[in-house]
């Protein structure tokens, strides 16, 4: 009995032994990758599970995104040193570049296949990449040169139902270009305090508004709400008016102007903006800072004028899924190299990724003239 004991024993420990050591193949193949700067030699080796706990779920790593994220997190790694194989684990040393970054071991982790589904060196990295950044993020818009040399006017229309609109007017010329702003939920016209003027700098008009979708931001109320005009917590009636008030600016600012509008949205508004742009004649084009509902898919191929659309790098899946279906070469969708923000918020002064928002919106704006 007992020798037949010590059989068994021995055999399990020499099954596991050979699980533990039948990874040559995905370290050899991960240590290319690495090398390379890109997952092309890894490819076979992952698991279609594969995932980022608490960042990106498997439906939301598309292939094009897992290649930018395996590129941004190779490109900082000098070299990897295997350190030993556990069942269904590879620990690996990385040793990397910069010397800000602490080197470390940390795992990779495979099915009972053999395919990778998670490396978590590369959560590890995006986490502390955001801890750092969270403290640079600015909060709110920064006054700057522009700022002062492009101050606002407040200006006031009303709706068809007699409710009165407000809004910030940064205007330069009767014969410029005019863009329509409008913020996200909760917030207001301030949200684009140090954006409008930069836009005037690039010699557009600007129109920033407030929406019933908003609330008090940046020490500012939102002045649409304050009269009268408050929808509590009424999903329903939040929308509806967003919707309208977006369109009504829109024939306000081609009236004024006499100019077709280029409308921009911010999360909430830039859904209402693409909305508006389907249906609205006196539409320039859009621009949509993280403009994700779902129904957008149906709405943005019926749109015939220049769509921009962008997002955080998070959310690049979901910007995906809407455009998944739409054949039209009038939609720019700039992916950024960044990990971004949400919303228009990644313009404003202070922001780690705004210098790479900034240059694509300038060349989709000049796409226009």
């Amino acid at each position: 009995m007992k020798t037949i004991s010590i059989f068994i024993l021995t055999a399990f420990l020499v099954i596991f032994n050979l699980k533990a050591q039948d990874y040559n193949k995905q370290f050899d193949a991960f240590q290319k990758a690495v090398q390379a700067k890109n997952s092309q030699a890894l490819q076979p080796f992952i698991s279609t599970e594969m995932s980022i706990p608490s960042l990106l779920t498997k439906e939301q790593l598309r292939p094009e995104l897992l290649e930018q994220i395996f590129a941004d997190v190779f490109k900082r790694i000098d070299k990897v040193i295997l350190k030993e194989y556990n069942a269904n684990e590879i620990v690996v040393f990385y040793d990397f570049k910069d010397e800000k970054t602490k080197d470390r071991s940390s795992s990779i982790i495979l099915d009972p296949k053999g395919k990778i589904k998670e490396i978590k060196i590369i959560a590890e990295l995006i986490k502390e990449e955001r801890e750092k950044t969270a403290s640079k993020d600015a909060e709110q818009p920064i006054a700057d040169e522009f700022t002062k040399k492009y101050p606002a006017k407040k200006v006031e229309f009303k709706t068809p139902d007699d409710r009165v609109i407000v809004g910030n007017l940064y205007d330069i010329g009767i014969n410029k270009p005019v863009i329509l702003l409008g913020h996200q939920a909760g917030s207001n016209k301030y949200e684009y305090a140090d954006i409008a003027p930069k836009l005037n700098e690039m010699g557009y008009n600007a129109l920033a508004i407030d929406l019933s979708g908003g609330g008090k931001f940046a020490a500012h109320d939102n002045e649409t709400l304050g009269r009268g005009t408050d929808v509590g917590n009424d999903r329903g009636l939040i929308q509806r008016r967003t919707g309208q008030e977006i369109n009504v600016a829109v024939d306000y600012l081609f009236k004024k102007y006499n100019q077709k509008v280029i409308i921009w949205g911010s999360s909430l508004s830039a859904n209402f903006a693409i909305l508006v742009a389907s249906r609205n004649e006196n539409t320039k084009a859009v621009i949509s800072f993280s403009g994700l509902a779902s129904q957008l898919s149906r709405v943005i191929p019926q749109i015939k004028e220049p769509i921009f659309m962008t997002s955080s790098l998070e959310e690049v899946p979901r910007v995906n899924q809407l455009l998944k279906d739409n054949s039209k070469e009038n939609v720019t969708h700039f992916i950024p190299k960044g990990e971004g923000d949400h919303g228009s918020r990644v313009l404003w002064n202070g922001q780690p990724y705004a210098e790479e928002y900034w240059v694509a919106v300038k060349a989709f704006l000049n796409k226009l003239k």
